[in-house]
């Protein structure tokens, strides 16, 4: 009998042995695949926090198509927003002329000073600046220049700008054929030119040349470079001119075929440039951008003997140019842009020739920097 006992006490010691190794490697294994579960779940749950939400990564793979560039010649935008302040000095210039009988007549507007800004959140951009001159004047006497919008699109590939603004009023006569001005008056509020447009510009050589370094100050460019473009432009503008508002010895002895009462032309260019940046040292900038434009001006024109001209199928040239000098260090930037903008309207017997031009400082802060998408 004790032999049968013990032989049973030794089997269930056996089994006991066998079976609890067997549950423990079970448990043991079973924690480790909830563990690993748990570790993939985290990794799962990890990489979705890390990457960013679908809308921002398509803007990002979108911007990185167009802001694409060789980091040896461009150090790119590191920051999503970009704001920056704009003191600027406006002046427009109007030649008249006569083809006629030769005679000219030179308008000038009083200079205005401008102040507003810009705000980018990535290539977009919108700027709004006003007219300092009009404050306290009254309607009618301004130079009209009150309020000027402009919308952007800044990229390595492609600059595009929407642009509205109004100019004139406030001007002076410069001159006038066959009769002397100086030391007379010569103040003129006849002359209101309201302008809206836009502009398109491609770069080619975009990998190694910024556009945005130059004159967006949301890049850096590293080395000196430069590149040819091409582009579109539309310009509508909308010219009256009040001879009542002539001074009297100029209403009287003034060719009358330098007058008119009203240009109204859209503008359809195309137009052949070259850009250049010049990197004078480290984040020291200075860039030049030189683009001539020929195309097809709709316009006509309302003389002032009320006789109705409308001149069809006219070429128009027309010109831009853009300099700038910019310190940049991807944080902070400061620097000078300089525009001028050239269109001219001519026919038999009337010419006229718009020229408006800015220096403008410019003084701003990139924020909220990128982070690293993970596609």
């Amino acid at each position: 009998m004790r032999k049968e006992l013990k032989r049973i006490w030794c089997a269930a010691l056996m089994v006991t042995e066998l079976c609890l190794p067997a549950h423990a490697q079970e448990d043991s294994l079973q924690v480790n695949i909830d563990a690993e579960g748990q570790s993939l779940d985290n990794v799962e749950v990890t990489e979705k926090r890390k990457r960013a939400p679908l809308p921002l990564r398509i803007l990002a793979g979108v911007e990185n198509f167009f802001m694409g560039c060789d980091t040896n010649y461009v150090t790119p935008q590191k920051y999503n927003m970009t704001a920056q302040m704009e003191l600027s000095y406006w002046h427009d210039y109007y030649f008249l002329r006569s083809s006629k009988t030769g005679n000219s007549m030179v308008i000038q507007s009083d200079p205005s000073v401008i102040l507003g800004g810009y705000v980018y959140y990535s290539i977009f951009g919108y700027g709004v600046v006003w007219n300092l001159n009009d404050i306290g004047i009254k309607a009618g006497k301004t130079n009209g220049t009150s309020l000027r919008q402009t919308f952007v699109i800044h990229t390595a590939k492609i600059f595009a700008e929407y642009y509205i603004f109004n100019s004139g009023k406030g001007a002076e006569i410069r001159s006038v054929s066959g009769i002397e001005t100086k030391g007379r008056q010569r103040s003129f509020h006849g002359l209101d030119s309201r302008c809206n447009g836009f502009s398109a510009v491609y770069m080619f050589n975009n990998r190694h040349f910024s556009w945005p370094a130059a004159f967006g100050a949301n890049a850096v460019q590293r080395k000196s470079c430069g590149s040819l473009s091409v582009g579109f432009l539309y310009n509508h503008q909308n010219i009256t001119f009040d001879k009542e508002e002539l001074p009297d010895y100029i209403k009287e002895d003034i060719d009358s075929t330098l007058l008119f009462n009203r240009v109204n032309y859209h503008d359809y260019s195309l137009s052949v440039g070259y850009n250049y940046n010049c990197v004078l040292g480290r984040n020291v900038l200075f860039a030049i951008s030189v683009i001539p434009s020929i195309g097809y001006r709709r316009s006509n024109i309302t003389e002032a003997e009320d006789l109705g001209h409308s001149f069809l199928n006219n070429v128009s040239t027309d010109l831009n140019l853009r300099m700038s000098f910019f310190w940049n260090n991807t944080r902070l930037f400061s620097g000078l842009i300089f525009e001028a903008h050239t269109y001219d309207y001519r026919k038999d017997k009337f010419g006229l020739t718009n020229t408006y031009g800015t220096l403008k400082y410019m003084v701003g802060v990139n924020f909220w920097k990128k982070p690293r998408p993970k596609f």
